[in-house]
């Protein structure tokens, strides 16, 4: 009787323990793994910073200034150093965030706010349309495509850097 009442019981425990501990290996799986990139990639304060979370030998970047297309390491990165070297106090926060992954692959979907001074000292502020492609590069995920926008208003061809949701 001892045996059959210790035997279900461990088992219980043992059920227990791994209702509690799985969900906590899946939160912090792909998905958080991806959440916290987006997070220090809009913390970045340079274009090194911001170089980290790229795959460095697979990168494109839509931004949304001119030219069309930055292809490659050396291209996303001049684009990136001359946005920090013209800009100071860059802040950045998420109005929303979504990831999707099947853990090989992901895709960050996200509403970014930012605001920063240039180099006169001028306050200026955007807010961003950004989706990130990610895999993973030596056990990391790293951003291999990011596109940038902001919505155009079309009767004024021109951007509309304060779009509200």
């Amino acid at each position: 009787m001892k045996k059959t009442g210790w035997l279900p019981g461990t088992f219980g425990a043992i059920a227990i323990a791994c209702a509690v501990a799985l969900p906590a290996h899946a939160a912090g799986g792909p998905k958080a793994e991806i959440i916290a990139l987006e997070h220090r990639c809009i913390l970045a304060q340079n274009a090194d910073q911001a170089m980290a979370c790229f795959d460095q030998k697979n990168i494109t970047l839509y931004d949304f200034m001119p030219p069309l297309k930055y292809s490659g390491q050396a291209a996303v990165k001049k684009d990136l150093e001359a946005f920090f070297n013209n800009a100071r106090d860059v802040k950045g926060e998420f109005m929303e965030l979504d990831v999707v992954t099947d853990g090989r692959l992901g895709v960050a979907n996200s509403l970014q706010h930012f605001t920063w001074k240039d180099k006169d000292g001028k306050e200026l502020a955007g807010n961003f349309r950004v989706t990130d492609c990610l895999h993973k590069v030596g056990g990391k995920w790293k951003i291999f495509h990011s596109h940038i926008s902001v919505p155009v208003d079309p009767a004024t061809g021109k951007a509309v850097m304060d779009a509200k949701l």
